[in-house]
């Protein structure tokens, strides 16, 4: 399948903030798809950018991500299948315009919407001088917050960097269920955002911290794609500490990313994270072994404390398997 990368960046204030795609044949991410259920009032909205979860409280309608701009009125359609409730909160697992981009759509519906963030992405918001009045928010924390009450409190979670410096775990502790944003998403290793604090480093740390700290969840609604399960996050956030630790130990030994996948290949625990095939519908550039190809050259970056260059698909300099200097910048693999 042709791809073609659509890179959209954010700048303000020194900040960027990037968020990459591939576009399936005919041009386009896929659309947002009929509403899916996860578990009793809790439900997952595919396509345009990342998932969208509706969770249907007592009080109203809660969204967890709000997809790119201009997909608020079919998020609603989607919604109104299932209730006639109002939407009265919207949380942002972070601030990456395919997750927050319809907000401002909700606020206009509800001018008391409540709008919650952790406070890292507060900041990120605050600085971008193109953030909408929707994607401000009307209330942040620093590492836990509860929401609602009884069979309708939703919990929120800071465990420290990882895809930006500002990822919410947001958990449904009376249905076992948790969205985890984009710290996972197809089954592979996340896209990191150095421009908005993310790190391969500090990302196997704040994985293990979630799942010593979070208790009770069983089923895991991915930033883009699945619904995964709570074992799979425990092998995850091993694969991710692996990823981090096979990277120290090529460089030391004078090797190269490839080295790093091949290592983590010979693990059959990480057959799903490391595999060669492209996903339908992925929107997401690339395939499972090169995120791992992506996030090792990272890796080696960032140990070396260097600028990071490669977290788009870049090679590392003198990298066995680099084109040519002056050839057209990779798109993803």
């Amino acid at each position: 399948m042709k791809r073609a990368i659509v890179l959209s960046t954010i700048a303000a204030v020194g900040l960027a903030t990037a968020a990459l795609y591939a576009q399936p044949r005919g041009g386009g991410l896929p659309p947002i798809e009929k509403i899916q259920p996860v578990k009793g009032n809790l439900y997952k909205i595919f396509g345009a950018g990342g998932n969208t979860t509706v969770f249907v409280s007592s009080k109203g309608v809660v969204l967890v991500d709000t997809k790119l701009a201009n997909n608020g009125q079919q998020i609603l359609d989607q919604v109104r299948t299932v209730t006639d409730k109002p939407v009265i909160m919207v949380i942002n697992t972070h601030v990456h315009p395919d997750h927050n981009g319809s907000n401002q759509f909700f606020k206009d519906q509800n001018a008391r919407l409540e709008v919650v963030l952790q406070d890292n992405s507060a900041a990120l918001v605050a600085k971008n001088r193109t953030s909408t009045d929707g994607q401000k928010p009307t209330r942040t924390y620093k590492d836990r917050l509860s929401v609602l009450s009884g069979k309708d409190r939703i919990d929120l979670y800071y465990f420290g960097a990882g895809h930006t410096n500002g990822d919410s775990f947001v958990v449904f502790p009376a249905l076992r269920a948790m969205c985890i944003g984009d710290l996972m998403a197809w089954n592979m290793a996340p896209l990191i955002d150095p421009g908005s604090g993310g790190s391969v480093v500090a990302l196997p740390d704040t994985l293990e911290k979630a799942v010593k700290g979070i208790k009770g969840v069983d089923l895991v609604i991915e930033g883009h794609g699945f619904v995964n399960s709570w074992a799979n996050i425990v092998t995850y956030a091993r694969f991710n500490r692996d990823l981090l630790e096979e990277s120290r130990k090529a460089m030391a030994a004078g090797g190269w990313p490839k080295d790093v996948l091949a290592a983590l290949k010979a693990k059959p625990e990480y057959r799903l994270l490391t595999q060669d095939k492209m996903l339908p519908g992925l929107e997401y550039g690339g395939t499972a072994s090169g995120r791992v190809l992506i996030n090792a050259r990272v890796a080696f970056q960032e140990l070396r404390g260097q600028p990071i260059t490669t977290n788009f698909a870049g090679f590392l300099p003198g990298e066995p398997g680099a084109p040519p200097p002056g050839s057209p910048r990779p798109g993803g693999n």
